[in-house]
């Protein structure tokens, strides 16, 4: 049984290097759009336009790289937190079935 509850270790190692990839990017694209400027595109509505779009973006940008951040560490304590659990799950039943084969 406890067999079935592991954690495949691997997987979760990808999905922690596809969340750090991801943030990076999110990073990279918060300074690209902080160093590009947009006046002189065309219209003086097309560069409020593309400014507002800009603004948008770097916050929207930032804000995802927090929280891909903040699930990372979530993700990493309920795998350290299911570790525990499985250590002492088996321990538990490598004791019960020390005092099962004592009788």
């Amino acid at each position: 049984m406890a067999e079935r509850l592991r954690v495949d270790g691997t997987e979760l190692e990808r999905f922690f290097k596809d969340l750090k990839k991801a943030k990076n990017s999110f990073v990279a694209l918060q300074k690209v759009l902080h160093d590009s400027g947009v006046s002189g595109l065309g219209t003086d509505d097309l560069d409020k336009a593309c400014d507002g779009f800009q603004k948008d973006w770097h916050y929207g940008a930032k804000e995802i790289a927090e929280q891909i951040e903040e699930l990372t560490d979530i993700t990493k304590k309920a795998r350290n937190d299911f570790r525990e659990v499985d250590i002492a799950l088996e321990k538990a039943l490598e004791k019960a079935r020390r005092k099962g084969g004592e009788k």
